[in-house]
């Protein structure tokens, strides 16, 4: 990832002496891909939108981008530019960037087109712009409906804690680094420690491993086979606090938790790092996401 970052500084000294920012009128930010899966999605819409705001710069954001966010959330349609209108712009410079928070990545005084393409998973590039990111991702009334009629079956609110917790396997037990199931109880632990009752709700994309290795307690529910990933990710938010494993999809599960004071527990390396990354720490986790001591063993 070090090598990205280097690459990533390299290519924007080469784009600024060669001023190839300098080619229209005002600035525009565009996002045009759709890489991975849900969460990686999101962090790109953020940044974008992010960007945008706080430099007062034209966003165009794909329709299929759009279409799909608004399955899901009350994403506002204004924030698109038509195709003619994007096919009138005039070197469009494109930066890949997976991790890495450059400050100077725009120059306000100059006028460029930037395309995003990676992943940009960096809450830095729009935290100040915290409250309207959440505005345009409220979930669909239908889903918030569908998650909150579970919920309310399965926890008395006037007696029970909820913790949400998000379990990443798939794909990661091969390629990337997975949660241990001993973090996970030693985040369970913490929670029952301080809160007189507590009910533990996962969601997963191996939901089936989740019943095996956590289902036989009497506070843990695992959403059902039906619910879709969206369905999930609202579950996230609407429990009062949340444990974190690897991956993205859980992170946004906590930044867009309706409990403003929820606790935040993440699992990471030794170095506060991601545990599935190799991202900065202080770039990927935002200041109010805490950690457990020994996160960083495995089973």
């Amino acid at each position: 990832m070090l090598n990205m970052y280097s690459q990533t500084v390299y290519d924007l000294r080469l784009w600024k002496n060669n001023n190839l920012f300098n080619d229209t009128k005002q600035c525009r930010i565009i996002l045009h891909e759709r890489g991975g899966r849900l969460g990686n999605r999101l962090f790109m819409f953020a940044s974008a939108y992010g960007l945008s705001l706080r430099h007062s710069c034209q966003l165009y954001i794909d329709r299929k981008i759009i279409d799909e966010l608004q399955k899901a959330f009350e994403v506002d349609s204004p924030i698109c530019l038509s195709k003619p209108q994007l096919s009138t712009f005039t070197s469009i410079k494109k930066i890949y960037n997976h991790c890495s928070y450059i400050p100077n990545l725009l120059y306000s005084n100059k006028s460029y087109s930037l395309e995003l393409s990676g992943f940009w998973q960096v809450h830095k590039y729009f935290i100040d712009h915290m409250e309207q990111i959440r505005e345009q991702l409220r979930f669909k009334q239908s889903i918030l409906d569908r998650v909150n009629n579970f919920l309310d079956k399965n926890i008395n609110k006037n007696i029970s804690t909820s913790v949400g917790i998000h379990i990443r396997r798939g794909d990661f037990l091969h390629a990337r680094r997975v949660s241990s199931d001993k973090y996970i109880l030693n985040a369970m632990s913490h929670f029952i420690a301080k809160y007189h009752s507590v009910i533990f709700v996962l969601v997963s994309d191996d939901k089936k491993y989740c019943r095996k290795i956590f289902g036989q307690k009497k506070n843990v529910f695992v959403t059902p086979d039906s619910f879709s990933v969206v369905d999930d990710l609202a579950t996230l938010t609407l429990c009062e606090h949340i444990i974190l494993t690897a991956g993205t999809f859980g992170w946004w599960g906590a930044f867009l938790l309706h409990n403003r004071l929820g606790n935040i527990l993440t699992d990471s390396k030794s170095d506060h790092t991601p545990i599935d990354a190799n991202c900065r720490a202080d770039d990927y986790f935002p200041p109010w996401f805490s950690f457990l001591n020994n996160t960083n063993k495995n089973d």
